[in-house]
């Protein structure tokens, strides 16, 4: 009784926060389509005991939960497709459709399938869900703030329900903590450059379909990533880069660099995985 309670409590605080912040996948009228195309109501039904609890066999609740929270947390709709995987294992799509969720449903439906592209897990991901690469110059000044935000965030875990704030991780951009003067857009500030490793994170949550909470755009195009990928940082201006993990196991960032790319990558990590780890620390 106290797992059902507890599951319950939990869906609603997240169900709450997503609309809150507006990161309910919002669609229209004519996108909605797409989304029933890839849904199965008795098979989401029967798949998943917990949504039993909690919405009963309620077609549409279902459908709301699939839309608003089960894509996001992996959750098939069907037997033949996850639109996590599709995203993950077709990588020339997420800089089209970045976080155009029903764009990904339509594609499958009028070109993917045909094409015979994968749309399930293929046990190869080692519960990897999101990755994303960009290049940099390690010449310059921006190179060493580059390095420092990686390493900072390299191995962060964010528990079931606990908002991430990319900023904090990071600590303030002064000169105790190793950042260095580096160019940014219209100034040189401590810690130029660290706003392409958060547009790279950016990029990975995109392709691990994680609701963004609060995010915003350079004020101009930036090179190294496509329009609408970007994820600037701003400590004056309060600009942040915040998410939720809204599934039931942890998430762990992986960051790296590699002789000028940056690599984000974000796997699931079991609880038991995660006991046995801080156990031998």
């Amino acid at each position: 009784m106290k797992s059902f309670i507890y599951a319950k409590i939990r869906f609603i605080g997240v169900l709450f926060l997503l609309i809150l912040f507006n990161s309910i996948t919002v669609f229209a009228a004519g996108n909605e389509e797409y989304f029933r195309s890839v849904f199965d109501p008795d098979y989401y039904y029967n798949q998943y005991p917990d949504l039993q609890e909690q919405l009963g066999n309620d077609s549409e609740a279902l459908f709301h939960h699939f839309v608003t929270i089960g894509v996001r947390e992996g959750r098939l709709g069907n037997a033949e497709f996850n639109l996590r995987a599709y995203v993950l294992h077709n990588r020339d799509l997420l800089d089209y459709y970045k976080t155009d969720l029903a764009a990904y449903c339509k594609h499958y439906m009028e070109i993917g399938k045909a094409e015979g592209r994968t749309c399930l897990p293929t046990g190869d991901e080692q519960n990897l869900i999101g990755t994303y690469s960009t290049h940099y110059d390690t010449t310059v000044p921006r190179a060493v703030n580059i390095g420092i935000a990686v390493e900072r965030l390299n191995g962060t875990v964010i528990q079931p329900g606990q908002l991430f704030s990319y900023s904090q991780t990071l600590l303030p951009r002064i000169p105790e903590h190793g950042y260095v003067m580096a160019p940014a857009i219209g100034r040189y500030e401590y810690g130029g450059g660290i706003c392409q490793v958060s547009s790279t994170l950016y990029a990975a949550m995109c392709d691990a379909l994680l609701p963004v909470i609060e995010r915003y755009p350079h004020s101009s195009h930036v090179s190294y990533i496509p329009v609408g990928m970007d994820a600037t940082i701003s400590e004056a201006g309060g600009k942040d880069l915040k998410f939720i993990n809204i599934g039931q196991d942890p998430l762990k960032i992986v960051a790296e660099t590699n002789e000028g790319t940056i690599t984000v990558s974000i796997y699931l990590v079991s609880k038991e995985t995660l006991e046995t780890v801080m156990c031998l620390q």
